[in-house]
């Protein structure tokens, strides 16, 4: 690494953020990068006024790699470890640092046993509740499964302590993170973490549920948690209308795409198919806009630098963090020829093509430099145009799904044990299986027994509220009838399955 000694500043942020610790910052001295130095290029990303720069790639020292299990691609040298720690060069070649670690072995008769569990024998649905929670759960089933007796016991509780993360699959910019989300004008919610282009919201939880907004919040969960359409606003940003298993509609119009990966990873699945099309290659994205010739897969067809750089904030090699917005892939541009920069120009010829796709292969174009340098856009030849629709073909569709999130606190605890404490462990344990309106729930690690469950394939609208308010979640726990029986369980409350199918009012899942 080069530093600039007239711009650097001595902060020693670089030696601070360095992953292998190899950059030296004296009171009185400038970054000195040791022989353990791998070039990943993090300092040139840290500092803070560009005072240092990263060699040419290829300039490499001595027996030193270039690593090329990630988009960084470290310069290793001889016996050390790449900047990731998963890799050394070793006698000139780069191969994983770390054993290979083998899982348990499966013991098939737990596996099976655990199967049997992973479905209650009756749901929650329809049940009744158990308020105030010294009350015994208003059904516990029992009844025989492959040679083990299992027995669920249900309730519908009321639970305040309980929210919904709202994932909306879309290209389309829905508004910035932390961003309020009102519903019928009042604050129930904010767009959280965008994750891999889904856009996330979350829903209630226990501050918005003691909030003067905590009624609207509660139907609004019960509502979607009942496949029920809402309208939302994001604050400075788009309008809302979303379902459970339909496309979102976006300040009006339906949403239609999802991206299968970033603009950086698309480039590399369809390197091969790419790389012969034209001179450099751009795959917009509104999160991480690919570069062909910067990248690895450009490197492996010998692609060079072609002076440009496309709109974004460089990130690392061949990719740049774009700007969200109503263009290409979800980004801020709606004309290709302002996808790019020309930041070299003396590399520009006349005859150069640029190719300028996005991310769900809705559109493309081919651009062609002048004697003067300006671009001026083609018509698309077949191939450009078989390779933008086996992009399409990759998309997927756009939708709204929703994770109900809540916490067990007394529900159902004096059907199954007098003890709580013993139905937690059992529970994270493994030993009772948590479900919700008949849908397997994942139980978070930790204390209590907070839990997430996908609303999606649920029926029957399996949730209600109370004016307290709360949401009346349906929730069952399923176990051997030897757990139950451990916990505290009494079996004067066990019902045979077969009695409750016939006295209670039954409704199949699929009717």
């Amino acid at each position: 690494m080069m530093v600039d000694q007239e711009t650097c500043t001595q902060c020693g942020v670089c030696g601070r953020e360095c992953p292998l610790g190899v950059i030296a910052v004296g009171e009185k001295d400038f970054p000195v990068f040791g022989n353990g130095c791998v070039r990943c290029g993090l300092c040139v990303s840290v500092c803070p006024v560009q005072a240092i720069s990263r060699p040419a790639p290829g300039a490499l020292r001595g027996k030193a790699m270039v690593c090329d299990h990630c988009p960084v691609g470290c310069d290793v040298p001889e016996g050390f470890l790449g900047a990731c720690q998963r890799y050394r060069n070793t006698d000139g070649a780069i191969i994983p640092a770390r054993p290979l670690v083998m899982p348990p072995q499966i013991d098939p008769e737990a596996l099976c046993h655990n199967a049997l569990m992973n479905r209650p024998l009756i749901t929650a649905i329809g049940a009744g509740g158990t308020y105030p929670d010294y009350k015994p759960a208003p059904l516990a089933a029992q009844t025989r499964v492959q040679d083990v007796d299992v027995v669920t016991v249900v309730t519908e509780s009321p639970l305040t302590y309980s929210s919904m993360l709202l994932k909306i699959d879309t290209d389309r910019a829905i508004g910035e993170e932390t961003a309020a989300v009102t519903y019928r004008g009042a604050a129930v919610g904010h767009v959280t973490t965008e994750q891999y282009g889904s856009k996330m919201i979350s829903l209630g939880g226990i501050n918005v549920m003691k909030s003067r907004h905590r009624l609207k919040a509660t139907r609004l969960i019960v509502a979607l948690a009942n496949n029920e359409p809402a309208e939302l606003s994001v604050e400075g940003g788009a309008k809302l209308q979303v379902q459970v298993g339909r496309p979102p509609i976006i300040n009006g119009r339906e949403s239609e795409d999802m991206k299968i990966a970033c603009g950086a990873a698309i480039m590399g699945m369809f390197g091969p198919q790419l790389y012969t099309l034209a001179d450099e290659i751009i795959i917009l994205d509104s999160d991480i806009t690919g570069l062909f010739s910067e990248s690895h897969v450009g490197h492996v067809f010998g692609f060079d630098w072609r002076g440009i750089k496309p709109r974004g904030k460089y990130g690392s090699p061949g990719r740049y963090f774009g700007y969200p917005g109503d263009g290409w892939g979800g980004s801020d541009v709606t004309d290709p020829a302002e996808a790019f920069e020309i930041v070299e120009p003396e590399k520009i010829r006349p005859g150069l093509k640029i190719l300028v796709l996005e991310v769900t292969g809705k559109h493309a174009a081919l651009l062609e430099a002048d004697e003067k340098k300006r671009f001026h856009r083609l018509a698309l030849p077949e191939d450009v145009a078989a390779i933008r629709d086996l992009i399409a073909e990759n998309k997927e569709p756009s939708m709204t799904s929703a994770v109900y999130m809540g916490g067990c606190g007394g529900s159902a605890r004096s059907g199954v044990t007098g003890n709580p404490i013993q139905l937690n462990r059992a529970v994270h344990g493994g030993d009772v299986r948590l479900s919700i309106g008949g849908v397997s729930a994942f139980v978070l690690p930790g204390g209590g027994i907070n839990f997430m469950v996908d609303v999606g394939p649920m029926r029957w609208r399996p949730f209600s509220w109370t004016p307290a308010p709360a949401v009346v979640a349906p929730i069952e726990y399923t176990m051997a009838k030897e757990t139950y029986i451990r916990l505290g369980g009494h079996q004067q409350n066990l019902t045979l399955l077969e009695d409750i199918q016939k006295t209670w009012l039954v409704r199949k899942w699929d009717d």
